[in-house]
């Protein structure tokens, strides 16, 4: 009878220890698994907060680009601006120096012609000889510009 209980008590241990051992074993897959679903879930969200801020770094850069791009754009159109108005000055400048004068007599005129790069004119002016010693002159230019440039002087010698 002993034999028995001994018997039956080593078997209920080991179907106690199986028992245990099993849902040991349950518990520490159960354990892993949830772990690695963990670990997936957060590596997917770091990956996807990753993807966004790289997505609105991007975005913004090239934003920043963009304006950049159109600010330097019409910087380079004002320069390209006033480039032609400085040409289309110093062509009426031109002009209005190459105006040829007749020394000789009391009231002359005279039209020149100026080219500057770009830029283009035409000049007119008079001379008027107020004596044998004094002359007074006035000018004017017109450039591709639509600008207008004045000019007069006096001389005087002995």
């Amino acid at each position: 009878m002993n034999v028995n209980i001994d018997k039956s008590k080593q078997e209920a241990i080991n179907s106690s220890n199986n028992y245990t051992d099993n849902k040991f074993q349950q518990g520490i897959s159960y354990t892993d698994k949830k772990y690695e679903q963990s670990i997936q879930y957060a590596q997917g969200a770091a990956d996807k907060a990753e993807q966004n801020a790289n997505n609105y770094t991007d975005n913004r850069f090239n934003q920043l680009s963009n304006q950049s791009n159109q600010r330097f754009e019409q910087l380079n159109n004002k320069i390209e601006r006033a480039e032609k108005r400085l040409n289309a000055g110093i062509a009426g400048v031109a002009a209005m120096s190459s105006i040829p004068y007749v020394a000789e007599n009391n009231f002359s005129y005279g039209i020149g012609l100026g080219n500057y790069q770009n830029g283009n004119a035409i000049a007119a002016g008079i001379q008027y000889k107020m004596s044998v010693n004094t002359n007074v002159r006035l000018n004017v230019s017109w450039d591709s510009s639509h600008n207008t440039v004045l000019g007069a002087g006096f001389a005087g010698g002995w």
